[in-house]
């Protein structure tokens, strides 16, 4: 099994939302293989932008986010992938409610 880099390790990129990003540089940026982020792809754990059959799929500044949450996930929680889909989903729920609540008028 590869071995999961420390998230400490990992460079820290401000990069612009709308970007797009290769295959091979999001595997740079998050620390996961390539091939691990087409599985996580087909399993729908992460999206491209592109479509999902495309030999040169392009992501987003987000998965990169998020392949870099599932990894400590992972590394953390050894979590298998029907439980990081399930943590993954309650964090997105969470994200969500904080959202509303602060665009709500107090």
């Amino acid at each position: 099994m590869a071995q999961i880099p420390d998230s400490q390790d990992l460079p820290v990129f401000e990069g612009e939302s709308d970007r797009r990003y290769s295959l091979e540089i999001v595997a740079e940026m998050s620390g996961v293989t390539t091939d691990v982020i087409l599985r996580y792809r087909e399993e729908g754990l992460v999206h491209s932008l592109s479509d999902e059959r495309a030999t040169a799929p392009e992501f987003d500044l987000e998965t990169v986010r998020r392949l870099r949450r599932i990894e400590h996930l992972r590394a953390t929680l050894n979590a298998n992938e029907a439980s990081l889909r399930f943590i993954l989903n309650l964090l997105g729920e969470v994200e969500r409610l904080r959202s509303d609540r602060y665009r709500r008028p107090v």
